[in-house]
């Protein structure tokens, strides 16, 4: 059986648990890569055989997608051409997470693609939701994606179409420690906006800002900024005395498994991150709007009195390829 695993390469989170994912498939299945989305492949041992430009989400300096960039800056005649140019009449089943190019390519050529992504979860009736939301654009996330079957994540199993977050090895095999530390993973913020507001609370606590932007480490105005690299980024995220991040999937989940602290500020406009900070708030996890000036009160409660969401996660990737093949089969 030849199987195409097809990637969303916006954010880290659909990259990482490919970690875990990947050689779970080659243990029963001949395996190649596709992604599509901004290049961003540090967390990928295996290389993919093929990246596209596929759909880009562009966003402002404070945390919103810039809908009018997203828009009109996506070449959609060259998505219709990487879909047209798609080698998946190669493969048996497309595996797809969140990867707009391999999926309507399989739909045209009438080729088997399930959807295995925590943006699936979102459509479910017993998911939570935020109070207001979109609803068009939960349609548009909904059918981005053509699939044959759907599979979810999620922090709880609220159907049965649904798995635990897929926790990397990485993560499991940390050692956890703590200090004084506070670390900030907000992609879509820029360091100089979020040092502006660190530097207002009047509960002290060392810093360091993670940032896609940054060339070296440096230290400014007593906030450390740094490149984003994975093994420093693990190291301090076992040792910190909590994360400040958007409400990525991925992060999010990797702070549960570790038991560490979190604010997290969904990205304004990011229909997904909304709806999983519904849930976490649900789990009591403080969750913020923006990181403003507004909210320095919540910030520094959070600081004094943090509050700790822990669910060690099993390992289910097993389960889930075990589960996908079994479908697979009973569809032939």
């Amino acid at each position: 059986m030849k199987i195409l695993y097809a990637i969303q390469t916006t954010g880290n989170g659909h990259l990482a648990r490919a970690q875990n994912i990947i050689p779970r498939i080659k243990e029963v299945a001949e395996l190649e890569i596709i992604t599509s989305g901004p290049k961003n492949d540090f967390l990928l041992e295996e290389k993919p055989i093929k990246h596209f430009t596929g759909v880009t989400f562009f966003y402002t300096d404070n945390g919103s997608v810039n809908w009018l960039k997203t828009i009109f800056l996506n070449n959609y005649f060259k998505f219709f051409k990487e879909v047209l140019s798609c080698p998946v009449k190669k493969y048996d089943l497309i595996i797809n997470d969140f990867e707009p190019v391999s999926a309507w390519s399989a739909r045209f050529n009438n080729i088997k693609c399930f959807e295995l992504t925590n943006q699936y979860s979102m459509s479910l009736r017993s998911v939570p939701k935020p109070k207001s939301y979109n609803k068009l654009i939960l349609w548009a996330i909904k059918y981005i994606i053509p699939s044959k079957l759907g599979y979810g994540y999620h922090y709880k199993k609220y159907t049965d179409r649904i798995f635990f977050p897929i926790i990397r090895d990485k993560i499991r095999n940390l050692r956890l420690t703590t200090s004084d530390e506070i670390i900030v993973y907000l992609p879509t913020y820029s360091p100089s906006n979020l040092i502006k507001i660190i530097n207002k609370l009047t509960v002290k606590k060392r810093w360091t800002i993670f940032s896609l932007d940054a060339k070296k480490k440096e230290k400014i105005f007593g906030v450390n900024v740094e490149p984003l690299s994975e093994d420093i980024f693990l190291k301090k995220f076992a040792s910190c005395y909590g994360i400040v991040c958007a409400g990525g999937f991925a992060t999010t989940s990797e702070a549960i498994f570790l038991g560490k602290p979190m604010i997290v500020v969904p990205v304004e406009g990011q229909i997904e991150q909304q709806f999983n900070a519904a849930a976490l708030k649900q789990e009591g996890v403080t969750v913020i709007d923006k990181f403003s000036d507004k909210n320095i009160n919540i910030i520094s409660n959070w600081i004094s009195s943090p509050r700790v969401l822990e669910i060690k996660y099993e390992d289910e990737s097993k389960k889930i390829v075990k589960t996908i093949l079994e479908d697979y089969s009973n569809l032939n």
